[in-house]
């Protein structure tokens, strides 16, 4: 009885120095997976916010990580594959409406993507449904264009986007879809007239203040003319650098203007005219000091009361000062051209 108990007894301790013998190595083998399980979750979590079972390729999304996280993102992305840019799936949702925000049906929308093809582009036409409704799936690439179009409709260059990317997060176009709020593309339905007048005047003025009129009926220089233009300007021009005082003026008598940065300035306000326009280049305006100058502009003239639109071109380095302007000869303030020239 003694010797089997002695026996068991010696068998424990055998065991129990074998587990402490082996114990540093089991917990060394246990850390090392722990700290690889980690590392593993931290690099899902880089390369898919969202989850871990996206694929490889799937969009970045800047909401669920900060700056810097970003980068690393596309560092790693960088390293594991150099086109990856160009496979991100592009989902894209877009809506066509008019200038009152009303759905337009039946445009035609051109998508062309950036991708790994033969071709470098791919090009896939599309067009809106009964509520202006389009979009773009199962496809893949970087950037995507996107322009929308109706015959009988403008499109609007200052509201509308046309370029998306989909793989630089620290891109300003960057896009992330959103089916419940689509890009929306603004058309301006065409509304023309045939009593609207088209002009061009080519006009050199000494610089020296003196000026000129140009009768805008015919858009011929003439001393009997609504329009009065002076400019003052150095001669001969002097280098861009360092600035320098330029100046030119336009006066309507019992007219005037109204400055418009509109798309589609189709429409001339009924009042708020004033009879002088001027664009006075002075060297205190710093950086806002320009050679060149652009502008548009409504006006009005005449009794009984003719509306128009003027644009005009000039340099303080040039004598010449280059108008064209429209108006509309039957008193109405549709400024919107049937044609180009008449």
């Amino acid at each position: 009885m003694r010797r089997r108990t002695v026996i068991a007894l010696a068998g424990t301790l055998v065991m129990v120095v074998t587990a402490w013998v082996f114990r540093p190595k089991l917990s060394t083998r246990s850390e090392h997976t722990e700290n690889a399980e980690h590392a593993a979750t931290d690099s899902t979590v880089l390369a898919s916010p969202s989850s871990g079972t996206e694929s490889p390729n799937s969009q970045i999304d800047p909401g669920s990580l900060n700056r810097e996280e970003l980068r690393v993102e596309v560092r790693r992305r960088d390293a594991r594959d150099s086109k990856w840019e160009w496979k991100i799936p592009i989902k894209f949702y877009g809506k066509v409406v008019d200038e009152t925000g009303q759905p337009i049906p039946g445009a035609d929308v051109h998508f062309q993507w950036t991708d790994l093809s033969a071709k470098g582009t791919t090009d896939r036409q599309a067009r809106s449904d009964a509520q202006g409704l389009f979009s773009l799936d199962n496809v893949s690439g970087k950037r995507l264009i996107a322009r929308v179009n109706k015959p009988g409709y403008y499109a609007s260059d200052s509201r509308n986007h046309f370029s998306f990317e989909y793989a630089n997060p620290f891109e300003e176009i960057f896009q992330r879809a959103n089916i419940h709020a689509p890009v929306l593309f603004y058309l301006r339905k065409q509304n023309p007239t045939a009593d609207v007048i088209s002009k061009s005047v080519e006009m050199v003025l000494p610089g020296d203040g003196t000026g000129t009129t140009v009768e805008l009926l015919s858009g011929k220089i003439s001393a009997t003319g609504q329009l009065q233009v002076q400019a003052w300007k150095p001669w001969p021009p002097r280098p861009m650098s360092p600035a320098y005082k330029w100046k030119v003026m336009f006066v309507i008598p019992a007219g005037g203007f109204i400055e418009t940065h509109e798309d589609f300035a189709f429409k001339a306000p009924e009042a708020g005219y004033q009879e002088t326009y001027e664009i006075d280049m002075n060297p205190t305006l710093s950086s806002q000091w320009q050679v060149s100058a652009e502008r548009s502009m409504y006006f009005t003239f005449g009794e009984p009361r003719k509306y128009g639109r003027l644009s005009l071109r000039t340099d303080g380095n040039s004598r010449y000062i280059f108008l064209d302007y429209v108006f509309n000869q039957s008193g109405s303030r549709n400024l919107e051209p049937a044609s180009k020239t008449r």
